[in-house]
């Protein structure tokens, strides 16, 4: 009876835990690693993003444009680790619900498609005023306000977003 007793408790420790979900995961992955991760994208990769976007998207380079893409791609690969490790350990998405991280993420790829097109030679007929790379910056625009959006939501649950 005290084996069996035991047997329950060190089994309910184990799925409480998440150990069972996480043998399929690297071992680096946790749920505070990818709160860091959300973090740091939402704060000092958004900040550098938006700096790109303000100072140099319309100088139209294509180094700089390819650089930040691969950024952007990098930063959802690793966003997109952390959101499989945490939907299915139970610990809820990346970016709380399933709606907000969708978006999020279908933002980034959007930006980083639009920034693939132009390196690659798209063109846009402009008007006067216009500039090339103003599809582009919209997209930035749009997501750093699914971002904002977020941090607000997260501050207005008395969670602190900054670093």
């Amino acid at each position: 009876m005290k084996l069996k007793v035991s047997f329950v408790l060190l089994t309910t420790l184990f799925v409480v835990n998440g150990v069972f979900a996480d043998d399929e995961f690297p071992s680096y992955l946790s749920e505070k690693y990818c709160q860091g991760i959300k973090l740091d994208f939402m704060t000092s990769s958004i900040k550098s993003l938006q700096r790109y976007r303000d100072k140099q998207l319309t100088s139209q380079h294509r180094g700089g444009m390819n650089n930040i893409r691969k950024f952007l791609e990098q930063r959802q690969d690793w966003m997109l680790e952390c959101d499989q490790y945490l939907s299915k350990t139970g610990k809820q998405r990346l970016f709380l619900d399933k709606k907000t991280t969708e978006s999020v993420f279908s933002a980034i790829d959007s930006v980083a498609s639009e920034l693939n097109s132009l390196v690659n030679g798209v063109t846009y007929s402009v008007e006067n005023g216009g500039s090339p790379t103003d599809v582009a910056a919209e997209k930035f625009d749009q997501l750093f306000k699914l971002v904002d959006n977020h941090q607000t939501m997260l501050l207005m649950k008395g969670q602190v977003v900054y670093r």
